[in-house]
């Protein structure tokens, strides 16, 4: 009888304990979450929302503009690792120095950069023993880096670059203004905005009149069409001009997806076409290939002549000062040349 008591005694000590631990657990949770919600969180869609922990930054420092929110960053580092190519060509135009950054780069005029940088890993998946021996002081990322972005900033102070694809022209300004304070290139910075303004302002003006256009992604054979609010879309059709031939498009996260009957039944003046799989080096059926069939062939935009093949850096370094006024200047030649 002894021994049944003193087994119900020590049953009920132990859902005490539990239940204590739980309510401690729970506090502790409820305590996290509070001093989460008091930090800064991320704006717009990311996978992860978890704030990054902020440094102790000995030395000067100064607070910037990020797509993460406002962050205190060193002032002028000398070891600076990056890991967005957009970024890579603001950060070049400005006459910055990248000491650290991708193995590879799929842009021609990225390349001198690449080569006498070291080399830390893909946009993806950083190189963590190389970049530990770099020794970086700062590290500049861009979405493709979002799942590593936590683990980066535990080496060194990170910040998220990516440019707001709904109003890349403007945001991207924001962004060489971010490096301008970091970097002490606010002159240099002034002069890169005006040139961009300039390109696009010249796209705008040769493309006034010129018709409707679809801006669409070919990849694997298949195609995306690509609205206003898009990362290819915003700039030809709310910073160029370019009227949407489509204005009720339902896009989803890559894209809408679309046919040959759509083109056709659509039947833009102006057909701007990205092709990804050249773009990321991928084999496969090039953009032109696929769009040579009879439907597409009976559009007012194959007939004149009027398909533009984007630079494959709209889509590599969108939000990149440089790329920007490639891409404007591309859109300048083509409608200047329009029958």
């Amino acid at each position: 009888m002894m021994k049944k008591s003193l087994i119900a005694l020590l049953t009920v000590t132990a859902l005490v304990a539990c239940g204590q631990q739980q309510n401690q657990q729970s506090t502790n949770n409820a305590a996290s979450a509070a001093s989460g919600a008091q930090a800064t969180t991320i704006k717009g869609d990311k996978k992860d929302d978890k704030p990054l922990k902020p440094h102790d930054i000995q030395g000067e420092k100064v607070n910037v503009k990020t797509t993460r929110g406002q962050f205190d960053v060193p002032k002028n580092p000398e070891r600076i690792a990056v890991y967005d190519l957009g970024m890579m060509d603001t950060l070049t135009a400005l006459g910055v120095n990248v000491g650290a950054t991708v193995d590879k780069a799929p842009l021609a005029y990225l390349q001198p950069v690449v080569d006498k940088a070291t080399h830390v890993g893909t946009l993806f998946e950083p190189n963590y023993e190389a970049l530990h021996a770099f020794k970086p002081q700062l590290i500049i990322t861009g979405s493709r880096a979002n799942k590593a972005i936590h683990q980066l900033n535990e080496i060194a102070p990170t910040i998220e670059m990516t440019a707001d694809t709904q109003n890349l022209r403007e945001s991207a300004k924001e962004r060489i203004d971010a490096f301008a304070q970091i970097f002490d290139k606010q002159a240099e910075a002034d002069k890169l905005k005006a040139e961009i303004d300039q390109a696009f302002a010249d796209a705008k003006a040769a493309a006034q009149g010129k018709g409707t256009g679809l801006v669409f992604v070919v990849s694997g054979g298949k195609l995306s069409a690509q609205s206003p609010t898009s990362r290819l879309g915003g700039w030809l059709h709310n910073d160029i001009g370019i009227a949407p031939v489509d204005t009720a498009m339902k896009e989803g996260s890559h894209g809408m997806p679309i046919s040959f009957e759509y083109i056709k039944e659509k039947n833009p003046d102006w057909l701007f076409v990205l092709d990804r799989s050249a773009a990321i080096g991928e084999e496969g059926q090039a953009a032109k290939d696929v769009l040579n069939n009879p439907l597409v062939a009976e559009t007012t935009a194959w007939k004149k002549g009027q398909v533009v093949y984007l630079d494959a850096g709209t889509y590599l370094a969108a939000g990149g000062a440089q790329q920007l006024q490639i891409a404007a200047k591309q859109i300048t030649e083509a409608m200047k040349n329009a029958k």
